[in-house]
Formats: C-alpha cells, structure tokens, sequence
C-alpha cells in the first residue's frame, strides 16, 4: 500500500507540479464536457415527454437544456483542447528532464553493465512518452467519473434495474484491462530481444562498420538474425493479442445481448403505461453513451493501469538512484596529494557473478609517481582504473587518498581533480572545439588551454587540416560535417585529456591504441613530462595502462595483475632483474620486435 501510494503522489505531484493552473482548469473542462452529452440526451427526453403530453414537462426544459449543452459543449471545446495540450506538452517536458536529471545523477556505472538494470531502464526509455501522457490519462480518468455519474443517474431515472447494464460493462472493464495486461507482459518478456534488435540495427546502419560488414559478408547473417529476433517477439506479442480479442469480443458480445433485453423490457413497460415515451427515447438515445461509457472506463484502467507501471519504473529508478548515490560523505577531495592514493585489501566483483574481477589488492600509488599497470587481457586492469575514478566502489577493502576513505568525499569533487584518457573514447561529434573542451567546459572560450591541450595531445596537425579549424563540425552525419580517422579522433581525445593542466589524479587507459609505437613513445613522454609538472605543483599521480613495454618502462612504479591480484611491482630494472611474470612478457615482446 505503502508503494501504491508512492507511485499515485508521483503521478499526480509530477503533473500538477509542471501546470498547476492548467491542469485545474483543464480538470474542470474535461469534467464539465463530459456531463454534456448526456445531459442533452436527458433535454430529449423532456422534449419528447412534452410533446406527446404523456408527462406534463414544459416543452421550453427540454429545449433549454439541448441548448445548453450546446453551448457548454462548444465553450469547453474551443479552450480545453489548446488547454490540455499546453499542460500535456509542460508535463511531458518535466518527466523528461526529470528522467535526465535522475539517470545523470547517479555517480556510479554499474547499471549500465548489469543486464536486469538495463533492461528495466530500456523499458522506462522506450515508454517515458507515457509518463509524459500522464496528465492527459488523468484528465481522461476525471472526465470518465464525471460521464459515469452521470449516465448512472439518468439509468436510475428510468428505472433502478437498468443499474444492472453498467454493471454487466464492468465486464468490459476487466477484459480491457486483463487483455492490457497481457500484451504488456508480452512486451516486457520479449524486451532484451527488442533491445538486441535495435543493437543490430545500429551496427547494420552505422557507416563506420559499413567495410567490414561487406568484407566479412555478414550482412546477410545481420539481417536474418534481425528477422528471427522479431519473428520471435511478434509470435509472444501476437498470442497476447489474439487472447485479449477472444476475451473482450466475448464480454461485448454478452454486454450487446443484455442490452438489447433491457430495450424491449422498458417498451413493454411504456405500453404498459408504467414508463413514458420519452423514457424509451432517453434509453435508445442513451446505448451508444452506455457503450462509451464503459469503453471509455476500460480504455481509461488500460491507460491507468500503463501510466501506474510506468510511474512505478520510474519510481523504481529514483529509488535506484537514491540508494547508488553515494551521498554519505563527510569529508571533501583534497586540492593536492601528499603521501599518495593507497588500495587497501580492495575487491571487486560484479552483482550476480561467480567470481572476484579484483581480489585483495594491497597498493600504494605515491603521490607525484608515474604507475604503470601491466598485465594480459582480463588480469583486472580497466576494472582498477575504474575504481580509483570511483566509478565503482570495491565490494570489499576500501581506496585511501592521502589517508581517507574516497567513499567518504563526494564523487563529483573527486572526478573534478582528475582526467583521464581511454581506449574506449567517445567520438563527440560537435565542433573541434567543443570535442576537445569537454575536458574542461570552463575553458571553452580559453584558446590559450585549448592551444597547450593540443600540443600535449599531438592534436595540433588534426586542427590544422580541419577546412574551419577548431569551429569545424565533425561527422558524416552533418551536412557540413568532416569525418576523421580513428588515430584522428584519438589524438582529439587526448587533448582533450589534456584540458585539465593539473589533476591530482591522471588516468591513461591504453590511450594511444590507435597510433603507431613511435606516436605513443612520444606522446607519453609528453605524459611524463606532465606528470612531473604536475607532481611538483600538486604530487599528482599519473596512472597508465599500455601492452607496449617500450611506453611502460618509463613508469615510476609498475604494477604486474594477474587474474585480479597484484603478482609484482617494482620499477622495469627491478623487475626483469626478478625474473618472474614481467620478465617473461617483457622478452616476449621484446623477442617480437626482433
């Protein structure tokens, strides 16, 4: 119940949050509006009543309610629409911001590498248009009480047993909603093959895997796993469907036939002289109104019952986000390092895995060093870079900077006193300037940084070949845009690493995977060279990821993982002279070049 109410506070709050006025007076619209029609078909009956004189009522009722309603009608019509939908539009904006502003602000990644998060917030992204339709579900919702009511009350003029025709579409009601239901389930069943087609299509369509998808001859595999993919998913969604018709045709079927019996039983009654003339017109006038009335009620629990789910993953996602987002803190990142970032016992495993990615990690990276982190793919390397950024926190142990828990500093603060450059970087496709800016967006404007950033990041011969410089627009995808290759858009990353002069906490993350062995030799001497201007000013520590050994025995301190443990550490002499683990990957590679 508790949860219920939740989900009912945040549907309504978040519409009347975004147009209070608007959705009162929206409200009182829709309701007056749906009073209308059947109050018109009650002035028929008084007209009928008076003309055939079987019920002494004024002739000048029945037309002054029909014309009444007539006015109400178009009054309503011509300021509720503009009305509701200027408060559909301001609500659906503030669910979309809100979805934003709480997805964005949780610190953490991990709920984009846990399958059952991505597939729940897969589900709030493709129905948020939903949420967004909340305040004109809940209108709706008003203008059905208020239709009900009143049809209600002009069955009970007639005659009280005639209740029994609404209660009998409360059939209707429960069809809707259980075939609803179904299909809704059905969808949610078949979500991860939805998400996985959309994936295909992505990499069918994207211009970059345009060479290898011809060369390898995959497209035609491509498009047939696309196509099994729906057919699975239409098979689910189609067997809901069929069950809801065969439902609700049978509910409407048994509704049509009652309706029918309580017609001939209400002109048996007129001839009788027990119900007038009018009584009859007021029934046969009022069936299509019935059946409005009850469709409208069952398409109105559908809705209710979609925006209720809806509201409730989202719901859920703010819950999510409350709890991963790190708000306990007690003391701020510091502005400079003086003994250095220690891992102290620190495991990692993912929710729901077997195993440990890091296990037992004891290591001091001190403050003003070069550390380079060394080890064969899966030894846990991306996975302690990840750490130390505090994008996740260990399962176990706990990440020291200068002697406190980084749990205990807010996430936010620490990442502004750290950059980081990664193999896996991110192809902004904005102009040059703004591309390499997003290291540090105060400096947008400071052409002076963005110059020193290109020269750090060996970028400065990409801008030069742009046709407008840093005001370029880059991607193929703009009419105007300029397409670059991967060592291109890699050298732009790493200026934009670069922004930030000083960070306390500098993460290379295979970086330069892109460019030859002499372009990396030289670009992380410019990272060492930065590491030691920053090591003077603030005992900054620059923390490197690479396979080239030529790149990694420039490191202060290196760091051997093996399956998530720490084997070694020592500086390159130290450790070819041990002969152990580096030794052997060193000559191995060593041997190569040979």
């Amino acid at each position: 119940m508790g949860r219920a109410w939740r989900i009912l506070r945040l549907w309504l709050g978040t519409a009347f949050r975004a147009a209070p006025l608007l959705m009162g007076v929206s409200c009182l619209l829709v309701a007056v509006q749906s009073v209308t029609s059947p109050m018109q078909t009650y002035g028929v009956k008084l007209l009928v009543d008076g003309l055939t004189g079987t019920v002494k009522t004024p002739i000048t009722w029945g037309i002054g309610v029909i014309v009444l309603g007539f006015a109400v009608s178009f009054v309503s019509m011509v300021l509720a629409d503009p009305l509701r939908d200027t408060a559909q539009e301001r609500v659906a904006r503030q669910v979309h911001a809100d979805l934003l502003k709480v997805t964005a602000g949780i610190p953490g990644i991990m709920h984009h590498e846990r399958a059952d998060v991505s597939d729940r917030l897969e589900l709030i992204r493709e129905n948020s248009w939903r949420l967004g339709i909340g305040a004109e579900v809940l209108l709706y919702a008003v203008g059905s009480v208020a239709n009900t009511a009143t049809v209600l009350a002009l069955l009970t003029s007639i005659h009280p047993v005639l209740l029994v025709l609404p209660i009998l579409g409360a059939a209707r009601i429960w069809s809707a909603y259980m075939s609803g239901r179904a299909d809704q389930t059905a969808w949610e069943k078949t979500m991860h093959q939805e998400r996985l087609t959309d994936r295909l299509a992505e990499i069918a369509k994207d211009p970059r895997n345009a060479l290898e998808l011809r060369v390898f001859g995959i497209t035609r595999n491509l498009v047939a796993r696309m196509i099994k993919l729906q057919d699975d998913r239409y098979r689910v969604l189609f067997r809901a469907t069929r069950w809801g018709v065969l439902v609700d045709g049978g509910v409407r079927l048994g509704f049509g036939a009652a309706y029918i019996a309580a017609v001939i039983w209400v002109v048996w009654r007129a001839r009788q002289g027990q119900a007038s003339a009018g009584d009859v017109v007021l029934l046969l006038l009022i069936a299509p109104q019935i059946d409005q009335m009850t469709g409208g009620i069952a398409q109105n629990v559908y809705w209710v019952g979609e925006v209720v789910r809806s509201f409730a993953r989202y719901e859920w996602l703010r819950e999510y986000a409350s709890e991963h987002a790190w708000a306990e803190v007690s003391s701020s990142a510091p502005v400079r390092l003086s003994s250095g970032i220690e891992l102290r016992d620190v495991s990692f495993a993912y929710p729901g895995s077997d195993g440990s990615v890091l296990s037992d990690v004891n290591l001091t990276l001190p403050a003003g060093s070069t550390v380079a982190l060394v080890g064969e793919n899966g030894a846990g390397k991306t996975t302690l870079v990840k750490v130390l950024a505090r994008l996740y926190d260990p399962s176990a142990g706990a990440v020291l900077v200068d002697g406190v828990d980084l749990r205990t500093m807010p996430a936010e603060e620490w990442r502004l006193r750290m950059s980081a450059g990664f193999q896996d970087f991110v192809k902004f496709e904005f102009t040059a300037r703004e591309t390499v800016a997003i290291g540090d967006l105060s400096r947008l404007s400071d052409e002076a940084a963005l110059a020193s950033a290109l020269r750090r990041g060996d970028a400065e011969s990409v801008v030069s070949r742009l046709p407008r410089g840093l005001d370029t627009q880059l991607g193929k995808r703009f009419s105007d845009g300029v397409e670059l290759s991967g060592g291109q858009w890699q050298r732009l990353a790493l200026a934009r690493a670069f922004m930030r002069e000083r960070p306390l906490l500098m993460l290379l993350d295979e970086p330069t995977a892109a460019l030859d062995p002499e372009a990396e030799h030289a670009l992380f001497e410019q990272f060492a060279a930065s590491s030691r201007d920053a090591a003077r000013s603030t005992g900054g520590v620059t923390v490197l990821v690479s396979h080239r050994f030529s790149t990694v025995r420039m490191a202060d301190l290196i760091v051997v993982l093996d399956k998530g443990r720490v084997i070694e550490v020592g500086s390159h002499s130290e450790l070819v002279a041990m002969g152990g683990h580096y030794a052997e990957l060193f000559e191995l590679q060593a041997r190569a070049y040979r």
